[in-house]
């Protein structure tokens, strides 16, 4: 019989890693890693779940009785994914459209001030709301440095990536200290930083927009204005 590989990410079917469709009934195209119940379950694109799968090398190799590092592996998946029945599905969507969707799935941005000496000084921080691509909201503390650096220059980078795919932003931004916006923003666990709660003095929130982006994502690359 003819050896059946996953439609999504080459894996080869077996009987014992066969995903399924909405009915129940075993699926003709995708392994279980990939696809239960008729549903993907994973919000990748090709260059994505190349990333993604690369870190199982070895239960690949594993399951497969292959012997390929990760880098020969990952060399291997960017050959077959493209023939893949999953991925020759053309993504119509424009790359800002795709660029907001990686914001999305984001949870961590990268945001760099300008200090006095004018050198970045770049931090990772928690998203707590997002808009298109370039609108972000991020909390912090006011007597913290990065709101020193914004009071003097209001001119920022932020960046955020998502298995191989990023986007890099130039732009500025604001420190919202008005209590209505305070209040509206508010997440329960920020008490564990603000222990007066949406009041506390120390609580502000930052709102970043890029007017600038850097966009690379599933191999396809551009830097624009927005």
């Amino acid at each position: 019989m003819e050896q059946k590989f996953c439609q999504s990410c080459g894996m080869p079917l077996t009987d014992a890693n066969i995903g399924t469709n909405s009915d129940g009934s075993r699926s003709e195209d995708y392994c279980g890693y990939c696809y239960k119940n008729g549903v993907f379950l994973q919000d990748f694109n090709m260059n994505q779940m190349i990333e993604f799968c690369t870190q199982f090398t070895d239960q690949i190799n594993k399951e497969t009785g292959w012997n390929l590092t990760p880098q020969q592996a990952k060399a291997q998946m960017q050959q077959l994914f493209p023939t893949l029945k999953r991925w020759k599905q053309k993504d119509e969507r424009s790359l800002i459209e795709k660029a907001a969707h990686l914001l999305s799935q984001c949870k961590e941005v990268t945001l760099a001030s300008v200090n006095a000496d004018g050198f970045p000084r770049p931090v990772p921080l928690d998203k707590i709301h997002s808009v298109g691509c370039n609108d972000v909201w991020v909390v912090t503390a006011a007597d913290s440095e990065k709101v020193r650096d914004f009071k003097v220059n209001s001119k920022a980078g932020l960046s955020y990536s998502f298995y191989g795919d990023s986007v890099a932003l130039r732009g500025t931004v604001e420190v919202i200290k008005d209590d209505e916006t305070r209040k509206r923003m508010w997440q329960e666990h920020f008490i564990n930083y603000f222990p007066a709660g949406p009041t506390d003095q120390n609580y502000v929130l930052v709102h970043f927009i890029g007017k600038e982006a850097t966009i690379w994502i599933n191999h396809e690359f551009t830097h624009i204005t927005i």
